[in-house]
């Protein structure tokens, strides 16, 4: 029935909900990190606080969980703790968006309704593509989207790989940011600026001028400022497996003139150290905290244990950005203590705890996270960090390495969020953070030689759901 670029209308609906209650059911199924209704998700997308409530677009695929034909998912919340799944906001309707409403962010105007930019992706045949760049109204209310093409790709400078468009402000100027890549094969940074009431390109930026990443592809950027920095963050893709670490997100700490252009002292460094994460985005609009969350999974990684038939990919919990040491630091937002039921000895239920280990000074320790008879191990050796997920219930290595090894972390401190199929793990209060996916079912033991420690059994977040598609509209 279904096929890749299938699309998605009311008479499905019921098909998704009895794909929600199998993913409901299944093990692997995480408590506290969202996912789809049903089906694949992956890029969080349109991140905005609007009207006292946290808005959380994710890309998603509700018949599949390949990364077939996507929509955009809504998750509404005024805590994080407590959801309300808005259902299917964008789907792919037109011309402009028929094999794929892709990743895009959120920026309220003037009249103070909410916009969002997204990119619509077109194949022209089995090989080659274009992208449309497309400007969406949302009326939450009436439930109903309104679709306005703003400009196609430029296939004189870019193939039609160009994507994810950012909206940012400087000098009281309206700016672009999308990932792209160039004709012969290299990613860019493309930059566009509103002018004379359209969008009109204004450059390029190669954001690896000094530090060459060799990609063939850039995307999912994002555009911040936080305690006076300005920070620009991608995703470069680059030939080869995962674990050579070929699809990874990077930061870097820039000044820009007003023509854009961009001076640094600094390098570019990752986000997350893990294989197990991409694609984040950030709530820009509030005030005085940046919260990120990002695509607990990979580009390069596909994982499908047996079990996951219905549902697959997960976000990260929301972390909270901000600045120390020159560098940037990364811890759960603190509404998420909430979650803390009561402490425990190591005995946990429902496959959710925290663990917590202090003054470390860079020790030797081991930590294992056991089932009846399976675990997977963290292991601080000689200044080296290991993950071992050899003896889990579901391997791939391919596309989930067994060892994972971080030399030189000099680690005082860590935290860890373990949920059904993931975990991650904050180091230092933030100086580093590993995203982790595992596939061990019914875990519910931590033990660990660490001695200053508390553990807590965690409980999920709590939902509403809404299965419902909105209507797309075009102006």
């Amino acid at each position: 029935m279904w096929e890749k670029y299938s699309l998605i209308n009311n008479s499905n609906l019921n098909e998704f909900e009895k794909k929600h209650e199998t993913k409901m059911k299944d093990w692997y199924n995480n408590q506290f990190h969202l996912s789809g209704y049903s089906g694949s998700v992956n890029d969080p997308n349109g991140l905005v606080y609007y009207n006292n409530q946290y808005y959380i677009f994710l890309q998603s695929c509700l018949f599949s969980i390949e990364h077939y034909n996507k929509s955009w998912g809504l998750y509404t919340t005024k805590d994080f703790i407590n959801y309300t799944y808005e259902g299917i906001v964008i789907t792919p309707s037109c011309e402009w968006d028929k094999h794929g409403v892709f990743s895009g962010s959120a920026k309220v105007n003037k009249n103070g309704e909410l916009e969002f930019f997204y990119t619509g992706n077109i194949k022209l045949d089995t090989i080659n593509r274009t992208a449309t760049t497309i400007k969406a109204l949302v009326d939450l209310k009436e439930k109903i989207v309104t679709k306005e093409l703003l400009f196609t790709a430029d296939l004189t400078k870019y193939t039609g790989h160009f994507r994810d468009p950012i909206i940012f402000e400087r000098d009281n100027n309206l700016y672009m940011l999308n990932g792209a890549q160039t004709l012969d094969i290299k990613g860019i940074l493309s930059v566009y600026k509103f002018n004379n009431n359209k969008w009109e390109f204004f450059k390029d930026i190669e954001l690896d001028k000094d530090d060459k990443q060799n990609s063939y592809m850039v995307e999912c950027p994002n555009y911040f400022e936080l305690n006076g920095k300005t920070i620009i963050f991608a995703c470069f893709e680059k030939e080869g497996a995962i674990g050579t670490g070929s699809h990874f997100v990077k930061y870097l700490e820039v000044e820009f003139d007003k023509e854009l252009n961009i001076t640094s002292n600094n390098t570019l460094n990752k986000i997350d150290l893990g294989f197990d994460f991409y694609a984040p985005q950030i709530f820009d609009n509030t005030h005085n905290r940046k919260i990120m969350l990002g695509w607990l999974g990979n580009s390069k990684s596909n994982v499908f244990p047996p079990e996951l038939t219905t549902w697959s990919n997960q976000l990260t919990v929301p972390r909270e950005l901000f600045i120390k040491n020159n560098k940037l630091y990364q811890l759960p937002i603190k509404e998420l203590e909430q979650l803390r039921v009561k402490t425990i000895d190591g005995k946990y239920e429902n496959g959710t705890a925290e663990l917590i280990g202090e003054n470390i000074n860079d020790q030797n320790f081991n930590i294992e996270i056991k089932s009846n008879s399976k675990s997977i191990v963290i292991q601080n050796l000689n200044n080296i960090l290991t993950i071992d997920r050899s003896n889990v219930d579901y391997s791939d290595e391919e596309n989930l390495p067994s060892i994972l090894q971080f030399e030189d972390l000099k680690i005082q401190d860590i935290q860890i969020l373990i949920d059904r199929s993931c975990m991650e793990i904050f180091i230092n209060k933030g100086e580093h953070a590993i995203s982790v996916r595992f596939y061990l079912k019914h875990h519910n033991e931590i033990i660990t030689d660490l001695t200053n420690k508390k553990t807590y059994q965690l409980k999920g977040y709590e939902y509403s759901w809404n299965n419902i598609i909105f209507k797309n509209n075009i102006k």
